[in-house]
């Protein structure tokens, strides 16, 4: 494949994924005023991708590419709600790992839930054949982006 080619692969890609993105880009969590696409939300994620190992402010930030000090004020207002916890280092009181918590991962899971059935809502609508198109198509991203 030529190169022009190759790009405009990648240009429709992104512009998929960007229609994708922007298809859950104002949905909000039920009974939070979170919205998917918040830092708070990404941080949720990044703590419950993480939630074996033990992950400081200072990692959590550098994974969300924000700074330490924006990260305490959405630490601060998830620990508020009880969606995350603070956990002091038993070796180093200055060290502080923060873990998700049940909540959180409640939150998180009814969000999946909601862009599931938002997803369905989709589904069903289109033809036998488009889901048999789709299903091939998420079969193929599969096997390109996600080989280990």
């Amino acid at each position: 494949m030529e190169e022009k080619q190759n790009r405009k692969l990648a240009v429709d890609f992104c512009n998929i994924l960007m229609e994708m993105k922007n298809t859950f880009h104002n949905h909000i969590l039920p009974s939070s005023t979170m919205r998917l696409h918040s830092h708070a939300f990404h941080t949720l994620c990044i703590l419950n991708y993480f939630q074996q190992q033990h992950i400081t402010m200072s990692e959590l930030a550098e994974k969300l590419d924000i700074t330490k000090q924006q990260l305490s004020k959405i630490i601060n207002d998830l620990e508020q709600k009880q969606f995350v916890e603070r956990i002091h280092d038993t070796k180093n009181r200055r060290r502080v790992y923060i873990q998700i918590t049940q909540a959180g991962q409640t939150l998180l899971e009814q969000a999946g839930e909601n862009i599931i059935q938002h997803i369905l809502k989709t589904i069903h609508s289109i033809t036998e054949q488009d889901k048999k198109r789709l299903a091939e198509a998420i079969s193929t991203l599969n096997e390109i982006f996600l080989q280990k």
